[in-house]
Parts: C-alpha cells; structure tokens; sequence
C-alpha cells in the first residue's frame, strides 16, 4: 500500500465510518470535540452511527478556534485548561490580535469578569452588554451590525469556555448556563500535549503545523510541548505509539458516505492529501456556500448540498468524475432519518 493510501486508509478507519460503535460517547471525534456550526453535528454523527442519538451527556460550548462544538460533559471541566494559550503571544494570536500585552492576563481578566456577570441563563447579548461594561477598553470595539460597542467578538469566544459557561441547546438564541462543577479559571496551560496526542489519533500522521492550525496555536509554541513519547512515521509525521499497529496494517476504506461541510475528517489540515486536486479542493473548501464532501472508498470525489422539501430531503450530488448517484441513496436515507424527514431523493 502507497504512502498516501496508508494514511488514507488509517484515518477512515479511525474516524470509524464503518458504524461498529454503538454508543456516541465511543466515537474519537470526540477525544477533540464534534464542531457544529451550519448544523454540522448530526449528519457527522449519521455518518458513523447507525442512529444519531439525542446527546445526553454531552455539552455544546464555544472551545477549539472558538466555534462551537460538543463534548463529553465530564471531560468539558479540565477542557479549558488543556486549551488555555500556551503564552502570551498565543494568547494574543487566538483572541485576533487585539491591542494589549500579556495576552493570557487580560483573557484571565475577562474570563473572570464573564464568570461573574453570568450568574444563571443569560443570552449572549446580554452577557456581552453586561461583560464590555466591566472590562478594560482595548478589548472592546464598535460593531456596525450591532450598533453597538461590545467586546470583540473573538476575544469574548475564547473567554466562554474558561469562564466555565456552556450553550443551552434548546434554546434558538446562544443562551448561556454556568457549568457544574466548572473550575477556577486557568492561569497556565495544563494538558495540551495530550489534546496533540488526540489529533494525531485521529488526523495523523501529522506535524507541529497542522496541530498548531487547528487549534489556532502558533507553530513555535506548539513545537515546545511536542510530546516525546510520539513515533516518527516521516520527517515531518507522528503518530501515537498506540496506533502504530492500525497505521501498519489499516482496513481496506470501503465506505460510502455523505460527510457534511465541517465534517471532522474534513478539518485535518494537510488538504492536498485529502483532495490532491487544486480545483477540487476549492469546491470541497469553499468560503461562501460551504458543501458537503462525497467519500468512495476513502477518496473525496465530488460535493453535496441538500434542503428539505415538505418531509423529503433532497440531495444533489456534484461528482468530480462520473458515478452512478445511486450509490448515495442509503447515505441520503439515513441523512433524512437523523433530520426528522421521512424520505429522500438523491440527484
């Protein structure tokens, strides 16, 4: 097996596509967070379960890159350490820059004053109205869209999670709700070399750069806590010893699936592995009118984009060479099912 059909085949297999978990809270997305903006989360869950369960002991809050994105409810308390910047200057890179120094102080100092503002349920206007009211003015700025001054907005996501706040997901509007059992808010970083384990778990083989771009961290920083127990599958690749035995000998990627824009397979980030092809990756990647991804056989052959009509849900296929859309139908049945739709038509 080629380099490239190794690493292809080792990641289907660990993203487990093949449906041999039953219990959500078994699934290695997990081990990172499962990303859910644009409702990416139930179709990335439909393309590993069976049935997409309701997420009972689970917590959705603003974490990695300040998106949101689910986690186990009882690994979210020790989360915000593991994710607090490595240093200042990371600190600094991950809140966009803002006009201050000693970037982890000032996060501390607005994490701090959000745990207190926020008491019980609190929208997030209200908690930004009553935040920029008590922190300092260089966090702050004016937003057109909100005619208003509030605290930028990156800088307020990254202060969520340490503040130890998470989302009420029956709520439409972003509605807060202090954690239980949430810890002080963190002054040094304590676990990240663990999170890199996880990536590589699940994304590897990889390097310093593709670790440091997903969590927004700064290549140098990441590089200083590179764990030593990792092996050297290349130059510029590790993988956990844990998962050399699947990477020498991984499962042939005979799966067929609809993976949603967002998808976690679609967030590793050495793309021209995933999609060799330039022009094809600006389709898998677009900035505007993100679409999903088709995956034959652990290759990414084209893009899809469905809407509910009525009960049905229809699902048309964009392939980068010619396939019979057929192959989809089952994929797009079982899409339907974990929206609440009662059929599907694929086109």
């Amino acid at each position: 097996m080629a380099d490239r059909e190794r690493v292809i085949a080792y990641r289907v297999a660990a993203h487990q596509f093949d449906r041999t978990v039953a219990d959500a809270s078994g699934l290695r997305v997990f081990d990172l967070g499962l990303q859910d903006s644009e409702r990416s989360a139930v179709p990335a869950l439909a393309a590993r379960l069976e049935q997409v369960p309701e997420l009972d002991g689970f917590t959705l809050t603003w974490s990695v890159r300040g998106a949101p994105h689910w986690h186990r409810a009882d690994e979210v308390p020790a989360l915000a350490a593991r994710l607090w910047p490595l240093s200042d200057a990371d600190a600094v890179a991950r809140m966009n820059r803002p006009p201050v120094e000693h970037g982890r102080e000032v996060l501390h100092e607005v994490a701090s004053a959000l745990r207190e503002v926020v008491t019980g349920p609190m929208t997030k206007g209200e908690a930004s109205a009553r935040l920029t009211a008590v922190v300092r003015p260089d966090v702050a700025a004016w937003c057109r869209g909100c005619d208003a001054t509030h605290v930028l907005d990156p800088v307020f996501r990254l202060a969520v999670l340490p503040a130890g706040l998470r989302f009420d997901p029956a709520e439409k509007t972003v509605t807060f709700v202090p954690l239980e059992g949430r810890r002080d808010v963190p002054r040094e970083s304590a676990g990240f070399p663990a999170l890199i384990s996880d990536y590589l778990r699940l994304h590897g083989p990889a390097g310093p750069s593709e670790v440091a771009h997903h969590f927004g961290a700064p290549v140098r920083e990441v590089k200083d806590v590179w764990p030593d127990d990792l092996v050297a599958v290349s130059k510029r690749a590790w993988l956990p010893a844990d998962r050399m035995a699947a990477f020498e000998n991984p499962p042939e990627p005979e799966v067929v699936r609809l993976l949603p824009p967002l998808d976690p397979y679609l967030n590793a980030r050495d793309r021209d592995l995933l999609v060799p092809d330039k022009a094809h990756q600006k389709q898998v990647w677009r900035i505007l009118g993100r679409r999903g991804a088709l995956l034959v056989d652990g290759e990414i052959l084209g893009t899809w984009q469905a809407r509910a009509t009525g009960s049905r849900l229809d699902v048309e296929v964009s392939p980068f060479v010619p396939l019979d859309v057929e192959m989809f139908a089952e994929e797009a049945t079982r899409l339907a099912a974990a929206r609440g739709l009662a059929e599907a038509k694929v086109r």
